[in-house]
């Protein structure tokens, strides 16, 4: 399943990632999310056979939701529009979950990729995506080339994640993922009010059905590009306020457990490091809210030292212009 939001410039390729599985056949349902370009008509007439549903623009977990309704199969998977499946990668999975009778849902791993257009720029705009992509390709034959430099060889490795471990942040992305359709149902499906995270309630939601397996099969090529990163000042307040009310106020562990802290994990610390060195750190009511989320999130002191150092670096700029001010003065 495919949700889609003016995806015209790379949704057929993901199609034909899709199409070249070597499994028998899939059903593929897009939904077309109000998107305004051509995507929607370039999905219709890809030989892939896929049905196209549309809505308004109601948000990627709602589109996710409805083509988990519309699903008539018992496995399920979603593809964004501007990822890629390796051939293998459906088949690994299946194969792996028939072999295993009581698993109802398994990810796999990603590559993440860059084109090669988009590599200076995506490092102006976050170094750490930037250098989070491990191949770089052309932007021409895209598909073609990870393919045949991608490293999926992977190992039988296999990691389980229960609750406390998917507390401590998110293990893959959505492409990564085959389940049960009913399994994801069950669990509510995507949550529509976690802005960039309805994939990560959900999935936290699973985990409390039973743990969460991952075999070491790199098969997802996860394009890292500008438009797709979430910056660090939009996805930070929200994942952190996420992570907050996962904790302490949906009863997935004891409330002592969640207020003694213990439970974060690299993104957390990443996402509250880029918060502190934000310009927007500087004002008075966003500071307090990346405080009093510190304080919750890292008892007993919440960081103080990284705060009070963020808070003299966002003061900086001002103690300059005094101290130009008092020589301009004095001359």
């Amino acid at each position: 399943m495919i949700p889609l939001f003016n995806g015209a410039a790379h949704i057929e390729e993901t199609l034909t990632s899709i199409g070249d599985q070597t499994v028998g056949s899939i059903e593929v349902i897009v939904v077309d999310d109000g998107s305004t370009d051509d995507g929607a008509a370039l999905a219709r007439q890809h030989p892939i056979g896929a049905t196209v549903l549309t809505q308004a623009n109601l948000g990627v977990a709602v589109a996710r939701n409805r083509g988990l309704a519309a699903t008539r199969t018992r496995w399920v998977a979603f593809v964004d529009q501007d990822d890629m499946w390796h051939p293998s990668h459906i088949a690994r999975a299946l194969v792996w979950l028939n072999a295993h009778p009581d698993e109802r849902i398994v990810f796999l791993r990603e590559i993440p990729f860059t084109v090669v257009d988009d590599e200076h720029a995506l490092n102006d705009m976050d170094a750490l995506a930037g250098g989070w992509a491990h191949l770089r390709v052309s932007s021409t034959a895209t598909l073609t080339e990870l393919v045949a430099r991608g490293a999926v060889a992977g190992s039988d490795r296999v990691r389980r994640y229960d609750v406390r471990a998917m507390l401590r942040g998110p293990i893959s992305t959505t492409t990564s993922f085959i389940a049960d359709a009913d399994l994801l149902r069950l669990a509510g499906g995507f949550a529509p009010h976690a802005l960039a995270m309805d994939d990560y309630w959900m999935l936290v939601n699973v985990a409390r059905l039973a743990p969460i397996p991952q075999l070491d099969q790199p098969t997802v090529f996860y394009r890292v590009h500008t438009g797709a990163t979430s910056r660090t000042t939009e996805l930070g307040l929200p994942f952190l306020s996420s992570a907050v009310a996962l904790r302490l106020g949906g009863g997935l562990i004891p409330l002592e457990e969640g207020t003694a802290g213990r439970l974060d994990g690299d993104l957390h610390r990443h996402l509250l490091t880029e918060l502190l060195a934000s310009q927007r750190y500087g004002d008075r009511r966003f500071r307090g809210a990346v405080d009093a989320l510190a304080r919750t999130l890292w008892p007993p002191d919440g960081r103080r030292v990284q705060r009070l150092r963020a808070r003299l670096r966002a003061r900086l700029p001002w103690l300059r212009r005094i101290r130009r001010r008092g020589r301009g003065g004095g001359s």
